[in-house]
């Protein structure tokens, strides 16, 4: 970019073409997106944003912000603090690339630049600060620990804002910039190589070298060599000289490539470190690696964050002392051990249902037991009759941890991610193995003897009630991945009232997405329960941290627990059914099905209200039907219900599903009477919701009787009708004997509405007349449009086909959303939706 200047040479005037300013272009700029844009364009770096880096490259790390005021400190250590946060990442984290010896933050105003090593007591520092959090809210302590670093002079070099607005600080700036980008060779903080990262940086080292140094030995044998201080070393231009366990060897490399690997990594010095990767040597094989980064793969940073949790529970120098066990029951191949510290894996069982994985896990776990095993089938008489083994049997279970388990003195870690199958009798399917088969288990049938049948149809909670059984009254703590439905379901009741009653230590959720090959978008959490303290789960309160995909920590998230009693689905009273009308299973779909039919009504039946489940991920099965609803979930509206009713509708439809709250539960309101203008709110927008599905229809043929479906949602009264234009003239006929108010048009005439639900009708009367009016021009059977008290699945379909209809739609459905609005900010406060996702606390 560009603009005319004029100068005066040798007395005359010339014009010339000068550069446009940095300052021109940022100041212009309204986002920190734009401020980056901008930023990136006139000093032409090629836009690099991985690992969520605002500008990323090898040289300087570039962090931008929007309208900020460097000229104090407490703002830049609040910056800083960010862009430690990647620092971190870069240098423990899996990254191949290089941590930045520079880093520059931005405003449109204003920037400073700060060396990255100057800043290492802080990043280096592992326990001492909350690195869970995500980057962009950092922890306050850290941001407080830097800002009082740069308020003691002499503890870190000063920091020189630069000004954009002042030519010769912008011009500086600028200099300052190129010629940092510009350098090939730099001082770096060079990034760590351990054992929680040491696999990604072997696949980048294979990449590189793994083609020039193969021969009888394996290329992970180099790799260990060449990672280990004092255990390779370069001769000649292009040699490399490797220490293996039988000899030396040379091998030639690209000595650039490897010189710049060296450039950004460090050797291992610490004997510790190196020893724990060789006993992982086995996880480099070409098996390992297809499982950990294929579709066996579960994600390791969430395995590892779930061992951290047990840490902070039970503490590293307890379980190191060796008078503690772990025991994975359900390990698969291993996923869950490849995060558990080498050195104590030799007090690691792992087991496993199928023979191959048992041989798979043998081999890259050689000093922990492993062994094939059907925790739900074998040796099931251990927990039918405690403490007492049956004369000449003897358990299948290795007898080290027969042994252990019979040990007082020995404490336990269950770290576990068990299978969840659930059993649906009326789920089978011809030809296929039913559910019930899968989880019809020894452990099912013990269950099943101790009154425990509902509970016990889902695998998960088998392997709770023997993890329970096996492991009461010893020390042991329980690290549990799982949905957490079994903490506020109505179906898991039984589990928290009978055997499932311990106290939680810690916990967190994140988003089922993080899994390869998931389908939905569901939280899972990995919550720390101690199973020596018995507390009931309904009377604790449970916080989980939260997390995104990226394992960044964003927040925290209540998770209510309130017995199934205070359910919004147990708040509206059902009257007996007495009578018998056609069951209805879509807006016009009769169902004629000879089993399990639902088509009983109660006295004065207005509607059905289809509400099957009691949490969000159910939210879609809500509506309105003009008839009973054919399958369980369904009850009659009648008038003493009808407000509580479109409460409830309204109130399962309104809030917006998220991945996080997809298993949260409805509630009962905190209080009543709630106030009449959000039940009034309720009633009429449920009225013309796009889940009510009323509709009338005529001559309905049902067991030997016919029925004529009544629409008592319809919400104008007949003196207001009778004088519309109506073009069909059998609709028009029957307004002349028609001698009854519709249900719903009376609830409006005698209730005082709110501007946003007055605002709804007003706009619903000009649909409802044109329709009436241009009822000729559609094919209006297609509907079942054959009675004048058209039901508004009727009415919003047939406008749909009318050419002039759709603005008028528009213009209800706009009403109606933003009556939607203001009950969703009303929903929660109200009761009956458990809080959200708490964000992080910037501030100490």
């Amino acid at each position: 970019m560009c603009y005319d200047a004029f100068i005066v040479k040798n007395g005359i005037l010339r014009r010339c073409i000068m550069a446009k300013r940095l300052y021109t272009l940022l100041s212009s700029c309204q986002t920190e997106e734009e401020v980056k844009a901008e930023f990136a364009k006139f000093f032409k770096i090629k836009m690099n944003t991985r690992h969520k880096i605002d500008l990323y490259t090898p040289q300087v790390l570039f962090e931008f912000k929007y309208n900020q005021n460097f000229k104090s400190n407490s703002s830049i250590a609040r910056a800083i603090a960010q862009t430690l946060y990647y620092v971190r990442r870069l240098k423990y984290g899996t990254s191949y690339d290089p941590v930045p010896p520079t880093i520059c933050v931005v405003d449109k105003d204003e920037g400073f630049f700060i060396h990255t090593k100057d800043y290492s007591m802080f990043y280096n520092a592992a326990r001492k600060y909350d690195w869970d959090r995500a980057a962009s809210q950092p922890c306050p302590v850290l941001v407080d620990a830097v800002e009082k670093a740069l308020n003691n002079r002499g503890v870190l070099p000063d920091i020189h804002v630069y000004s954009f607005s002042v030519p010769s600080d912008e011009k500086l700036f600028i200099d300052t910039i190129e010629s940092e980008l510009q350098q090939t060779l730099f001082d770096t903080a060079k990034k760590s190589i351990n054992e929680e990262n040491f696999a990604n940086v072997y696949l980048y080292w294979q990449e590189l070298f793994g083609k020039y140094v193969k021969n009888g030995h394996k290329v992970s044998e180099y790799f260990v060599s060449d990672i280990e201080s004092g255990q390779s070393q370069t001769i000649g231009k292009t040699t490399i000289l490797f220490r293996l366990g039988d000899g030396s060897y040379s091998k030639n490399v690209p000595m650039k490539d490897y010189n710049y690997f060296w450039s950004i990594y460090d050797k291992i010095e610490n004997p510790e470190e190196i020893k724990a990767i060789r006993q992982k040597i086995d996880r480099l094989s070409e098996d390992f690696m297809r499982r950990f980064t294929g579709e066996f793969y579960t994600p390791i940073e969430f395995a590892s964050k779930a061992f951290e949790y047990i840490e902070r529970t039970v503490g590293p120098k307890r379980y190191h002392s060796g008078n503690w066990r772990i025991w994975d029951m359900a390990a698969g191949t291993g996923n869950l051990e490849f995060s558990l510290p080498s050195t104590i894996l030799k007090n690691c069982y792992i087991s496993t249902l199928l023979e191959d994985d048992a041989a798979y896990c043998k081999k890259i776990f050689p000093t922990a037991t492993v062994f094939q095993y059907d925790y739900l089938n074998d040796d099931t008489f251990l927990i039918s009759n405690p403490g007492h083994l049956p004369f000449g049997v003897t358990p299948k279970m290795p007898k080290n941890l027969y042994d252990d388990l019979q040990n007082p003195d020995i404490s336990w870690i269950i770290f576990i991610n068990p299978p969840f199958v659930t059993s649906n009798k009326m789920g089978r399917e011809i030809g296929k193995t039913s559910k019930d088969d899968v989880s019809m288990t020894f452990v099912r049938e013990i269950m099943n003897s101790q009154g425990l049948g509902e509970t016990s149809r889902e695998l998960f909670t088998q392997f709770l009630y023997r993890i329970s059984v096996e492991f009461s009254g010893k020390t042991a703590f329980l690290g549990l991945f799982s949905t957490i439905k079994y903490l506020n379901a109505n179906n898991d009741q039984m589990l928290r009232d009978t055997f499932f009653q311990y106290h939680f230590e810690r916990g967190f959720m994140f988003s089922s997405e993080a899994f390869v090959g998931s389908k939905g978008k569901f939280p899972v959490g990995f919550l720390v329960w101690n199973l020596s303290k018995r507390e009931h789960i309904d009377t604790q309160t449970i916080v989980l941290d939260v997390y995104d995909t990226a394992c960044e920590k964003i927040g925290t998230k209540p998770i209510s627990t309130t017995e199934r009693n205070q359910f919004l689905n147990k708040w509206v009273e059902r009257k007996r059914n007495t009578g018998i009308m056609p069951p209805f299973s879509s807006a016009l779909g009769i169902a004629l099905r000879s089993v399990d039919v639902r088509d009983k009504i109660a006295d004065g039946f207005l509607c059905s209200l289809m509400s099957a489940g009691n949490d969000i991920q159910h939210q879609i099965y809500t509506a309105l039907l003009s008839g009973p609803y054919a399958s369980a979930g369904g009850f009659s509206v009648v008038p003493e219900n009808f407000e509580k009713s479109m409460v409830l509708h309204a109130v399962r439809r309104i809030p917006i599903a998220t991945w996080d709250n997809n298993r949260d539960q409805f509630y009962q309101p905190f209080a009543e009477p709630l106030p009449e203008e959000f039940i009034n709110d309720c009633v009429v927008w449920s009225a013309f919701s796009p889940s009510n599905n009323t509709v009338s229809l005529k001559d309905i043929e049902y067991k030997g009787k016919t029925y004529q479906i009544e629409n008592q949602m319809f919400p104008f009264l007949l003196s207001a009708v009778r004088t519309w234009s109506i073009d069909l003239s059998t609709i028009k006929s029957q307004l002349f004997t028609a001698n009854e108010d519709r249900f719903l048009a009376k609830w409006i005439s005698s209730h005082t509405l709110s501007t946003e639900a007055e605002a709804v009708i007003k706009t619903a009367l000009p649909l409802y007349k044109y329709v009436f009016s241009h009822l000729s021009d559609i094919l209006w059977l297609d509907y079942r449009i054959e009675l004048w008290d058209l039901g508004w699945w009727q009415v919003r379909s047939a406008a749909k086909d009318m050419e002039s209809a759709g603005a008028l739609l528009k213009a209800v459905n706009s009403a109606e959303k933003e009556l939607e609005v203001k009950l969703r900010k009303q929903i929660p406060e109200l009761g009956f939706t458990p809080p959200q996702i708490v964000p992080l606390a910037n501030t100490l």
